[in-house]
């Protein structure tokens, strides 16, 4: 006997323009965690903002559901915290803590860069040069220089590790990479410095290309250190706080 609909599950039901409703609804968290995620690594929504749900559901015109779906990605993978009795922050790191990861990050990424190296194939090797490539034409006197060269710095380190074809190790670096983006890019809308990186990407993907395991790994590892000695140093010659990454108000910028 064929259940009357009023008396059935919006999911149970087989109808074309319901399948769409469905696929729409589960999609919704997914849109709101990319998106959510995006402005936490390009910096939009800084460290230490808060998260609200209310407010979040009202921008994108949802219930809280989905929007309590979406932050509970984003905490699994250490983007946002959740702070008792006051809800949802962007993780917020210290000097220290800044350091830690950068530390861990060499290590894993050294070692990522190795085995990437050695397994990687000539479709690897296509889609990393297409990526240098984007990179290196940027124009950099074109407005929005800067934010379109740290997104296409991302995908060429995320694709370099990708190459490993090893799940877990990609998963741990690229967050670990993702957990600090959000200084790098502050770091660099600060000094405005992204030259020194061009001659190592290119030496990066040299050693990538002629699988030479070894050099990649040092050239990954020595990037990663690079890195995180100018955000300190960013950090101690321009009196910023790391935990939000914005002038102390004891001192004016610069």
């Amino acid at each position: 006997m064929e259940i009357p609909i009023k008396n059935r599950r919006i999911m149970d039901i087989d109808h074309p323009e319901v399948n769409v409703l469905q696929a729409e609804f589960r999609a919704l968290p997914d849109v709101l965690y990319q998106s959510l995620r995006e402005s936490i690594l390009n910096g939009s929504l800084p460290p230490g903002s808060e998260l609200r749900q209310e407010l979040i559901a009202k921008q994108f015109g949802v219930s809280r559901v989905p929007v309590r779906e979406a932050l509970s990605r984003l905490q699994a993978e250490g983007l946002i915290i959740l702070r008792p009795r006051r809800g949802f922050a962007v993780t917020s790191l210290d000097l220290a803590e800044i350091i830690e990861v950068f530390e861990l990050r060499m290590v894993l990424e050294q070692h990522a860069l190795e085995t990437a190296t050695r397994l990687r194939t000539e479709s690897d090797v296509l889609a990393v040069e297409a990526l240098l490539t984007a990179m290196e034409s940027l124009d950099p006197q074109a407005e929005g220089y800067l934010p379109a060269w740290l997104d296409v710095n991302r995908e060429f380190h995320n694709r370099l590790i990708a190459s490993a074809r090893r799940q877990r190790l990609s998963t741990l670096t690229i967050n670990l990479r993702d957990t600090i983006e959000p200084y790098v890019r502050i770091e660099s809308y600060f000094t405005g410095q992204v030259d020194d990186a061009a001659a190592e990407h290119r030496a990066l993907f040299a050693a990538f290309k002629d699988r030479d395991a070894t050099r990649a790994g040092e050239i990954s590892r020595d990037h990663c250190l690079g890195s995180m000695n100018r955000l300190v140093d960013s950090i101690r010659r321009h009196g910023l706080s790391p935990v939000m990454m914005t002038p102390k108000k004891s001192r004016r910028a610069r």
